[in-house]
């Protein structure tokens, strides 16, 4: 994503969680806020700027350093919030407007605005409401940003700190509509806005946003079903993997969190993230989230699942893997780390034991979870993820001895692994 996202409206409800998913990710290196308040959200990248006066907010754009080649507005208020139609304007149009033309003014990249689903029909686009939206998005549009991504929810549900006039009744219907199974065709939560807000912009920042104005509409928003049913089974091109892959990490295995193994069932290998060479610039500038590829491990003679067999001179042998780069927002880390699963059930702990891993693909953006049964099924989704990945000859290593669901096998691909067999010390 950029190296810096201010965000406007932090401290309503979707805003809130935009930031929180931001703060947690790990990027981009500098998030920005201009509020009221300071937000609720915490953590080493804010920048919060408290300004009382939402008029000066579009001239105190201008003095956020670094400066921001993304701006997200979530700004917004209601009729009997703002105290009048009035009043409401100023917020939700007025302001949004001034944000949009001083971003444009500062040379900000991407502008992402969410605004609301359906204020251009026949009679529902005459309401002021969907006149303040419209007269928005036209202004966005207009100013050419490289991206201007318009997010359109429909009713935004979530516990507010002032609840809305009729939300708990809103609140109540929906809740009956998901129950029934229409509940995205009528509103979404706000933390799933957020996370596909922040989705939209790191698209946009690696160019991979399908247009120069996007619109996300109610069934783009849709949170994704954690059973994998949504998501593919296979990453990557049958030829092998893709720039910037492979690339290479490696350090000692050192312990972690303590609870792969007692609360998931999934047991992980940590590598420390600030100690790594030369891959220390691109293991800061990656993005957060879920990896696949090849680790490799000199276990010594002593340990139950050394290979005694393998032609390895370094003493190294390979292991698909899964891993986890960040901060993990369902247990809230504060610390980014780099958690490997090794897909191999061990016989006993091997820390301090060199490991060494070539990432070969990129499978999902780090996640919340409701609850722990989601967080599992997820991972063990991005495991058969990763081994139908790399079952296949361009993916599979060249050299070396592999441990898989066969146990260890000769390698038989074409993938260039010989960094993960080179002996200690060599570069």
């Amino acid at each position: 994503m950029a190296s810096s996202t201010a965000v406007f409206g932090s401290t309503g409800l979707t805003g809130a969680h935009i930031l929180s998913i931001l703060l947690s990710s790990g990027s981009p290196a500098t998030v920005q806020t201009i509020s009221r308040r300071a937000p609720k959200s915490a953590g080493p990248t804010l920048q919060a700027t408290i300004e009382p006066d939402t008029s000066l907010w579009a001239s105190r754009l201008a003095t956020l350093t670094p400066a921001p080649t993304t701006v997200i507005s979530a700004v917004g208020t209601t009729r009997a919030a703002a105290g009048g139609l009035p009043n409401q304007w100023k917020i939700d149009h007025d302001l949004n407007v001034e944000l949009a033309q001083a971003a444009k003014k500062q040379g900000v990249r991407n502008f992402v605005f969410i605004s609301s689903d359906g204020i251009r029909g026949p009679l529902i686009g005459r309401l002021p409401y969907s006149r303040m939206k419209q007269g928005v998005e036209d202004t966005i549009k207009g100013l050419d940003f490289e991206h201007a991504i318009i997010v359109k929810p429909g009713a935004i549900l979530g516990t507010r700190e002032v609840p809305h006039q009729g939300s708990f009744l809103v609140n109540g219907l929906i809740a009956a509509a998901s129950w029934l199974g229409v509940k995205d065709k009528i509103g979404q939560d706000a933390e799933v806005i957020a996370r596909a807000a922040v989705h939209a912009t790191r698209l946009a920042e690696q160019g991979k946003a399908p247009s120069k104005y996007w619109e996300l509409k109610q069934a783009d928003i849709a949170e994704p079903t954690t059973n994998g049913a949504d998501r593919p089974l296979i990453i990557g091109a049958p030829t092998g993997p893709e720039p910037p892959y492979p690339l290479p990490m490696e350090g000692k295995v050192i312990a972690g969190f303590g609870r792969g193994s007692k609360e998931l069932g999934i047991p992980t290998a940590n590598i420390p993230v600030d100690e790594f060479s030369p891959q220390k610039q691109w293991i800061t500038d990656i993005d957060s989230g879920v990896y696949f590829g090849w680790a490799a491990l000199r276990l010594p003679p002593s340990h139950p699942d050394h290979v005694s067999s393998s032609p390895s001179s370094s003493g190294f042998t390979i292991y698909p893997m899964v891993m986890s780069i960040g901060y993990n927002p369902f247990y809230k880390n504060t610390v980014r780390s780099a958690e490997v699963h090794v897909l191999h059930r061990f016989a006993a702990d091997f820390y301090g034991v060199d490991m060494r891993l070539l990432l070969t693909g990129y499978i999902r953006q780090e996640k919340d979870y409701a609850g722990l049964e989601a967080l599992i099924a997820d991972i063990n989704f991005d495991c058969e993820v990763a081994k139908r990945s790399l079952d296949r000859p361009a993916w599979k290593p060249r050299e070396g001895v592999v441990v898989g669901a066969a146990g260890a096998v000769v390698a038989d691909g074409t993938l260039d692994c010989s960094w993960l067999l080179r002996p200690i010390g060599e570069r």
